[in-house]
């Protein structure tokens, strides 16, 4: 490739798909812009669902609600309407016709050949307006960039330059923090998980590093195939039951206190917590009543049932920090670093319980499963270490320790480039400085466009972010619907700063 009036989209994965699909809609609402040619880099075997949506077991199910999950912030149906169409053509027990009840929670699978089938229709509707498309199926393994032209190599040799580049690669995978990596019996990332815990014997007792999200996937997962799974972390947090899958993430009921606390100037987390306190007390309840379940530290399965019981102090609490997803930015760059630093060491993950919950169904899984002696929960893990004659052994804060034939790495999201591996694209890219670190994670952006900065806080022309990797300037950017909302604005930049055709008469 050797173009610069040209976009290399580093990453086809959600992210990645999501930029493209906005490029496509943007190019043909101006019927001015000059159309860049594309390249699309991506090294799994699959343009769309990149790793986190690759094919999977159906157990695995989304823990957004279906209108959460669309590629196109502006119609939060799309998802839904692609699922129901293909449901229909195929007429599977998996994908219910749209006369039977619609699932709330689709599988993960499914949301991959969604995002698989959104791709080629964004390359289709980018080669109808005049771009060419290319996908390179091959990992970036260096970019460098000199006098406003990036060069881009693949592991595979391939050299390219271009005057553009959108970084999609998602966050990092999860971290070691035990120095496990290379261990007979340990799972260092975990999704897919039909792929990686495939070799779990059925006889194994199996511990997983974790309790968020992925953890009770690979639980749930692990659970239904006959083994014996503990769940692990250092707070002993799960995700709360959703309350309420409609509720939409433009509310702009609270949003709008949101939005005018971050335009008042200096924000403390203070005040943000009296914002959603006041919601909550015009209400009925209180911020303190809504997370009280996290202060009591019940047992999970004990913990679960209330949930399912009773959602309503925590279940208003969920729609009004979902109602305030548009704000997070602006309140989150409101606030001061040491505010920052104290919410992210301290209440980051009584937050993510609330703002990222689980399936009402996942919840009553767990219970069976708890209840029928196949699920342990366990909090306090200090240490992991691999046994000289097979196995680990975990020990926990409370001076106990147990025996584990493996380990599975669920703990999570990983941002912090700083730990990036060495030869990986993030570790090149740090070195050169073509993007700087942010201290709350990811890398620098300008707010505005999610163009890279310099360390010198200069944003960098042509070279932008999307997703996870901005979320130390944006704060919660791992959601689908954060994701598609980037995106958007990233194309709508990168055809602003194209060139133009000269208008004629017809």
């Amino acid at each position: 490739m050797s173009s610069l009036h040209s976009i290399a989209v580093i990453g086809g994965g959600a992210a990645g798909t999501a930029f493209l699909a906005a490029y496509a809609r943007e190019l043909s609402a101006d019927s001015t812009a000059l159309p860049a040619d594309v390249y699309v880099f991506e090294p799994t075997e699959r343009f769309g669902p990149g790793v986190a949506y690759a094919r999977d077991t159906l157990a695995a199910l989304l823990n957004r609600p279906m209108s959460a999950m669309s590629v196109d912030h502006n119609d939060p149906g799309h998802f839904r309407r692609w699922l129901s169409r293909s449901a229909s053509r195929r007429h599977t027990a998996v994908l219910p016709t749209p006369r039977e009840a619609m699932p709330v929670f689709a599988p993960r699978v499914a949301f991959g050949n969604y995002l698989e089938g959104v791709f080629r229709h964004a390359c289709d509707d980018l080669e109808h307006l005049g771009a060419r498309v290319t996908t390179v199926r091959d990992a970036v393994t260096e970019l460098t960039e000199e006098h406003g032209v990036y060069t881009v190599s693949t592991a595979g040799g391939g050299r390219f330059t271009t005057g553009s580049v959108v970084l999609a690669v998602g966050s990092l995978p999860p971290a070691d923090l035990f120095g496990l990596s290379g261990a007979p019996g340990f799972v260092a990332q975990p999704y897919p998980l039909a792929r990686s815990l495939q070799s779990v014997d059925g006889a194994d007792e199996v511990l997983v590093l974790g309790c968020g999200l992925t953890a009770i996937d690979c639980a749930l997962v692990l659970s239904e195939q006959g083994r014996r799974v503990t769940l692990a972390s250092r707070s002993g947090f799960v995700p709360d039951v959703r309350a309420e899958a409609t509720a939409r993430w433009d509310d702009t009921e609270h949003a709008f206190g949101a939005h005018s606390l971050a335009s008042s100037g200096s924000v403390r987390l203070a005040d943000v917590y009296s914002l959603i306190d006041t919601h909550l007390r015009d209400r009925g309840t209180s911020l303190r009543h809504a997370i009280r379940p996290y202060a009591e530290r019940r047992p999970v399965p004990d913990l679960l049932r209330s949930r399912l019981a009773d959602l309503g102090p925590v279940g208003l609490l969920q729609r009004c920090v979902t109602g305030m997803t548009p704000a997070y930015s602006a309140l989150w760059r409101a606030l001061p670093p040491e505010d920052q630093q104290t919410f992210l060491r301290k209440h980051n993950r009584v937050f993510s319980c609330v703002r990222n919950p689980m399936p009402p169904e996942n919840a009553r899984k767990l219970i069976r499963l708890a209840d029928a002696g196949s699920l342990d929960f366990r909090r306090g893990i200090t240490g992991v270490r691999e046994e000289a004659g097979g196995g680990f052994t975990a020990a926990f804060a409370d001076g106990s320790s147990t025996r584990y034939d493996r380990v599975v790495n669920a703990v999570g999201r990983t941002i912090d480039i700083t730990t990036a591996p060495e030869g990986s694209l993030l570790r090149a890219l740090s070195r050169r400085s073509l993007v700087a670190p942010h201290p709350a994670g990811g890398v620098r952006v300008e707010p505005a466009t999610n163009r890279a900065l310099r360390p010198d806080s200069s944003p960098r022309t042509g070279f932008y972010v999307v997703g996870d990797l901005s979320s130390g300037v944006h704060f919660h950017s791992s959601s689908m619907e954060y994701v598609a909302r980037q995106a958007a604005r990233v194309a709508r930049h990168t055809v602003n700063a194209s060139g133009r055709y000269e208008l004629q008469a017809v």
